[in-house]
């Protein structure tokens, strides 16, 4: 931490004259955003891409984005901009497209919780299909909790190629009915046994 009015210390290498201490490459707003925890940073991101669709499509976009959740969508999309929090990136969307002023949040957005009883429900869908050999590929069932009552639903399998993954989202897909209980579904996210993404699909 750098204090004013204090003098800067010489080191080897450096000449012997004192230099007052003064702003460092760490006190830049890159180094400052680096710092700040990821769900802030992914906000930050969100929000940015949020502005743009505000400023290119106006209340159309709002409707898109939210309603029909586009901002839930493009979270996944996002890449590192929102593997900190997707649900905050999410929500700095939301925010930006709906005309907002910032709002950040104060800790994590996201929401992953097991659900064995949805796994369970899969799995015998999978029997009576008689494919019971796609219920053995689903190994973990989470639901992710976004932003508002948005969630995704992320499947760990035994997929090792994004082909496999593609097909067993298309099945997961098929199986889900479009009745999300108390939240809206927008995705599925099928993982390989590392829980690496490899493919993604809208519910």
């Amino acid at each position: 931490m750098v204090v004013a009015g204090v003098l800067g210390v010489t080191g080897c290498g450096d000449d012997s004259s004192p230099r007052p201490a003064g702003k460092s490459a760490s006190d830049s707003p890159e180094r400052q955003a680096g710092q700040l925890p990821g769900f802030k940073r992914a906000y930050s991101a969100g929000y940015e891409e949020g502005r743009t669709l505000h400023d290119e499509g106006g209340k159309g976009a709002a409707v898109r984005e939210i309603v029909h959740g586009g901002c839930a969508h493009r979270a996944l999309s996002a890449d590192d901009r929102a593997d900190g929090d997707r649900g905050a990136w999410a929500k700095g969307c939301r925010d930006a497209v709906s005309g907002e002023p910032k709002d950040p949040p104060t800790h994590p957005v996201s929401q992953r919780k097991a659900n064995p009883a949805l796994l369970k429900d899969f799995r015998a869908w999978a029997r009576a299909e008689g494919d019971d050999s796609l219920g053995r590929h689903a190994d973990q069932l989470f639901t992710v909790g976004l932003t508002g009552p948005d969630f995704d639903v992320e499947v760990r399998t035994g997929c090792t190629s994004r082909s496999q993954a593609k097909k067993f989202a298309s099945a997961f897909v098929d199986w889900w009915d479009g009745d999300d209980g108390r939240g809206v579904a927008r995705s599925v996210v099928v993982l390989d046994p590392h829980n690496r993404r490899l493919a993604v699909q809208p519910l």
